[in-house]
């Protein structure tokens, strides 16, 4: 093994400090700010206006070198010159030949494995630049020892400067967008002696001095021009000649899906407190499911499925909708930032759900795998708590493993407190399950519920008596929540379907599908599934024999129940005396799905009837949406704790009649 392997300690010597929100950090904590900005410049081998000749930045921590980890140029890390890797190369049959072709990249997606990885991935790049962080406080107050507080506050700042992340999922971002700091191409810093200086923004764009290795244009109806563009782009113009980000576009997808961001946010912190421990892991960490089941699903969504979501909604046609580019948009690392802090929240509140070494199904043990293998791990690679995490290696030289990336202890830092709940705090079970509580409130699971909506909304005065059947059984210590339903739309579909990332989109139309074919101009856009896949380029015959070897993405898509009351409402539904049957089918009738690629086209849709087999998409692409639904239930506890459980599932079956038919190609 080199001497020369980048070993991740994190910020260690520093102290344990929190990651602030990226503006919070601008706003709150100039000098972190005016360092950071610095940092990361300089780690991307840009100018800065700080004396900087002999600045010393490991040759693994430059930015091209930590970016190209997740996925091109397909290449060994400087950072980890190992002797035991497995043998990928781009140019071997064996890796290529395959389909779907093994993952150049080191990055584990569609695995239990995903979100423990990247922790270490964040870490690099947090280590990285408050390593440089430190040297540039030396320098900015060079010229003012005379001023010791000063030096001081500079020197604390250094210390205490950790990565930011952006809350994608706040509240406010439905109104204001993606914040202007992290889309402005300058940005302004503030130095000693209350100088303002104007730099570039290394959030915003990072600029190409070579294009990597393997870097390919796109060229659909809509183009990505990646081995011509010199910089990293979002919804970019078509042109091998862009020169800036469409910003404007950006904020209109991010605003229209920003609900539904919330939605499936605040469904990651609903899953039982009785699981086991693998199986309610396995449905939290990523978006495949491998575990062998079919109906004891939470469907509470995935981190990793919200977190493909954002990588389309952000990246349009550019670089963070493709995972073999997204490493390069600086932007990555504050969304990465942010999947990281979620999973620090569920994992504080749920600490007794783990991978462990696989799950039981029918007595026997079964392993969880990484199917596609990647730049380290050979296909089918088994995975346990215990499996080594290449490239990165802790402070004793082994690898970082699942287990060790567990929990925030010995890492150097933390969140700031959320909803009153505070990472890393001491707390007794019942605080722990009244944590869980707070975390559904805030990120709005209540404001769906007539019962424990604000009032005055429109959610507190809906009256569904419809749900409140007696037949149902509650569960022990439990109370049902009155008038109320949770849908959920259920989507299964084929990763490598449509060579390369796309989603499905699921609205509501107030004109039935049986009063009309199409769809009418008051549709509402309800929620997506992301499918965060690479493309293999390759011929007709290499794509169909890729589709049908394709994994399974599974992804939730939960209903508004103002909406399920419009459809009461419209359909004549006795509200009192009618059933769940007659609710569901016109329910159904009322939604559309369309299948839309990472340039915003659609390229499938299923609006009406079935259509003819020769204008459907195929059976082996067609996407799989069904309709299921439950009852919640609250148990208390001490103290205001409760406990939201979901009960009495049901399965409606397929939203859309005719199977693959129902899916016309577009």
């Amino acid at each position: 093994m080199s001497a020369e392997n980048y070993l991740i300690v994190g910020r260690k010597g520093t102290g344990v400090h929190d990651r602030l929100e990226i503006e919070d950090l601008q706003t709150t904590q100039p000098e972190q700010f005016t360092l950071f900005i610095l940092a990361f410049l300089a780690l991307q081998d840009r100018g800065i206006p700080v004396d900087s000749p002999g600045l010393a930045i490991p040759p693994a921590a430059h930015f091209t070198e930590i970016a190209g980890i997740h996925g091109l140029p397909f290449k060994e890390w400087i950072g980890d010159l190992a002797k035991d890797q497995s043998n990928f190369s781009a140019k071997d049959p064996k890796d290529t030949q395959p389909v779907p072709s093994r993952f150049g990249g080191y990055c584990n997606h569609g695995s239990v494995v995903f979100p423990t990885w990247h922790r270490p991935y964040v870490m690099a790049v947090e280590q990285a630049i408050g390593n440089i962080a430190v040297e540039l406080a030396k320098r900015i107050t060079a010229s003012i020892t005379d001023k010791p507080d000063e030096v001081d506050a500079w020197k604390k700042a250094a210390q205490a400067l950790r990565f930011p992340f952006w809350d994608w999922a706040a509240k406010k971002v439905a109104d204001d967008g993606v914040p202007p700091v992290l889309t402005d191409d300058k940005v302004n810093i503030k130095f000693p002696g209350g100088i303002t200086k104007e730099v570039e923004n290394p959030l915003a764009f990072f600029p190409f001095k070579t294009i990597p290795d393997g870097f390919e244009d796109e060229v659909l109806d809509v183009k990505a021009y990646f081995s011509k563009w010199k910089r990293t782009f979002r919804y970019a113009k078509s042109t091998p000649h862009a020169t800036s980000s469409g910003t404007a576009d950006l904020n209109a997808k991010i605003k229209k899906k920003a609900e539904s961001i919330r939605r499936h946010v605040g469904k990651l912190f609903t899953f039982d407190d009785d699981g086991k421990p693998p199986l309610v892991w396995d449905e939290f960490s990523n978006h495949t499911t491998q575990s062998l089941r079919t109906m004891d699903f939470y469907n509470c969504g995935s981190l990793e499925g919200i977190h493909d979501s954002m990588h389309d909604f952000i990246g349009g046609n550019g670089h963070m909708s493709d995972p073999d580019y997204a490493g390069f948009d600086p932007i990555f690392f504050l969304h990465h930032c942010n999947v990281d802090r979620l999973l620090a929240l569920w994992e504080y509140v749920y600490p007794d759900y783990f991978m462990g070494s696989g799950y039981t199904h029918s007595g026997r043990t079964y392993p969880f795998t990484q199917s596609r293998g990647t730049y380290s791990l050979v296909y089918n690679a088994k995975l346990t708590d215990d499996s080594p995490l290449p490239p990165f290696r802790t402070e004793d030289s082994k690898y970082w493993t699942s287990t060790g990336t567990r929990f925030l202890d010995g890492k150097y830092y933390s969140y700031p407190e959320v909803a009153g709940v505070k990472v890393g705090r001491d707390i007794d079970n019942d605080a722990r399950i009244l944590a869980r509580k707070r975390l559904q409130e805030y990120y709005g699971v209540f404001d769906d519920m007539p019962s424990r909506a604000p009032p005055g909304t429109k959610i507190h005065d809906i009256e569904l008596p419809i749900f409140n059947s007696p037949e149902v059984v509650v569960p022990d210590h439990h109370k049902a929540v009155d008038n109320y339903r949770n849908f959920v739309v259920v989507v299964q579909t084929n990763e490598f379907a449509f060579n390369g990332p796309y989603t499905i989109d699921v609205y509501y139309d107030p004109v039935a599908k049986s009063h009309g074919r199409g769809q009418s101009e008051n549709h509402v856009y309800i929620g997506t599934v992301a499918v965060f896949a690479r493309p293999d380029h390759s011929d007709c015959k290499g794509c169909s024999m890729r589709r049908d070897a394709g994994s399974t993405v599974r992804g939730v898509i939960a209903i508004p129940l103002n909406i399920v009351d419009q459809v009461v409402e419209s359909n004549g539904i006795n509200r009192s005396n009618g059933n769940l049957d007659e609710v569901t089918t016109a329910l159904k009738s009322h939604l559309h799905g369309f299948v839309v690629d990472r340039f915003g086209k659609k390229i499938g849709g299923a609006v009406g009837d079935p259509v003819k087999e020769e204008d459907a998409l195929s059976n082996a692409i067609a996407p799989d949406l069904t309709l299921v639904s439950s009852a919640a239930a609250f148990s208390k506890g001490a103290n205001g704790a409760e406990t939201l459980k979901w009960f009495d599932w049901n399965n409606h079956g397929r939203v859309f009649d005719g199977g693959h038919r129902a899916w016309k190609r577009l």
